[in-house]
């Protein structure tokens, strides 16, 4: 099921921002007219969403991220700046690739303190699409990552990529659990290799 889309009355009439803080950062795939590196607060980044389709499938979902509240939280990303002639467009195509996400408003704080705080629009996945995961142990969650894949590629992939940039953008990037689920993955991983190479 795509995307449930709310919070549009702005489009079409000035430039809207998107947030992105997992695929967005390293494949938006859409046209913009800024970008910024930056952060949204009150909120905390977890792999509780289900992906049954780029990180995953039916029978095997795959674990990628999503937004919970969390008044003590913050999560850093990317603002993306849209046109006017280009944003509907844009949500149509985020629409349909952030399947079981809503749209959300927030306020984004740019890195940069030339940069006035904008309010954007953020996708999030709560626990009443049928796709949410929610919470497990840490060892879980990172054999699920260790194991699936979807047709947008492992979704080891996804977490690596995703812990790349956060390390490449935000060296200070607080994202502890993010951090954990990259080592526990690759001594997984590892582990599958030495296996396969004993036969």
């Amino acid at each position: 099921m795509p995307a449930q889309s709310e919070n549009k009355e702005v489009l079409g009439q000035e430039n809207t921002w998107v947030f992105g803080y997992g695929s967005l950062i390293w494949k938006p795939n859409f046209k913009y007219e800024t970008v910024l590196p930056g952060h949204i607060e009150g909120v905390s980044r977890k792999f509780w969403q289900g992906s049954r389709d780029h990180r995953g499938t039916s029978e095997k979902p795959g674990r990628v991220a999503t937004l919970i509240e969390d008044p003590k939280g913050s999560v850093c990303g990317l603002g993306f700046e849209l046109s006017p002639e280009e944003a509907q467009a844009t949500f149509t195509y985020l629409d349909d690739r952030e399947t079981g996400y809503k749209l959300k408003e927030v306020v984004f704080y740019p890195c940069d303190p030339s940069q006035l705080p904008q309010k954007v629009l953020v996708y999030v996945a709560t626990d009443n699409n049928p796709d949410y995961l929610g919470p497990a142990p840490l060892q879980e969650m990172a054999e699920c990552i260790a194991t699936c894949e979807g047709h947008s590629g492992p979704n080891s992939e996804y977490l690596f990529n995703l812990a790349h940039m956060m390390r490449l953008l935000f060296p200070a990037s607080p994202d502890e659990e993010l951090f954990l689920l990259e080592v526990e993955v690759k001594r997984i991983k590892k582990g599958y290799v030495k296996v396969n190479e004993k036969r």
